[in-house]
């Protein structure tokens, strides 16, 4: 089995110390609780950051809690999504948050079985809330994270393998605050089609980086084409 503890101590410390400096503000990311963070998460799902940042000021607007949400119903709140070309989350958002004010009197579970019943709610969201809600030392990989990983180690990851790395060789209490550094890191440096690798903070360690180049070649990308599972 490949070793790799150093590599990914590097990433932890090269990263914190940029997120720090460069990492995006939402507000979605302060004290919101768990009603707060599936709104930003049914909202992000195929939406531009800067997009869903409307929507869920105008959700929180109009519905601040989720009892309003719940006794609004579909229509006002699927009218927002339709903005964004999501009209079919609204349904499965409504109905999600109704559960848990229902069965589980308005606190939502922090079980992954539990938490993948709820309509609409698959691996990605049910991580993220075991993480950001329930506190648990879970990684949540999306393909921005999948990217930045398959590229510094140079390695064909699929997510489960990569959440797997991430939660052994993070330490307890810093997986969120590196993970969150990640998902920056991928929207803004290390981009699908053209990584900016002259100012991303990994290059020095990465296994793909030229070094001075402004993107990945093409031989490279195809190298490490992806393996999802």
């Amino acid at each position: 089995m490949v070793e790799y503890s150093g590599r990914l101590e590097f990433l932890r410390r090269s990263l914190m110390e940029w997120f720090r400096r460069s990492g995006r503000k939402f507000p979605w990311r302060g004290e919101v609780g768990w009603y707060g963070i599936l709104l930003a998460e049914f909202l992000l799902v195929r939406t531009r950051s800067e997009v869903a940042e409307r929507a869920f000021h105008e959700l929180l607007s109009r519905f601040p809690t989720p009892e309003n949400l719940c006794s609004a119903g579909v229509v006002p709140v699927r009218e927002i999504f339709e903005r964004i070309g999501l009209p079919s989350r609204a349904e499965r958002l409504v109905t999600t948050v109704c559960t848990i004010l229902r069965e589980y009197g308005g606190r939502i579970p922090c079980d992954y079985q539990e938490l993948l019943k709820l309509p609409g709610v698959g691996d990605y969201i049910a991580r993220v809330v075991l993480s950001r809600v329930c506190g648990k030392h879970v990684a949540f990989v999306d393909s921005n994270v999948l990217r930045i990983l398959t590229r510094f180690l140079g390695a064909r990851l699929s997510v489960t393998k990569a959440a797997e790395l991430l939660e052994r060789y993070i330490p307890k209490g810093e997986l969120l605050y590196v993970n969150v550094a990640l998902l920056d890191l991928g929207a803004l440096v290390c981009k699908p089609r053209k990584a900016l690798c002259y100012i991303c903070p990994l290059t020095p360690r990465c296994s793909t980086s030229s070094g001075t180049g402004s993107s990945l070649s093409r031989s490279e990308t195809l190298r490490l084409r992806v393996v999802l599972k």
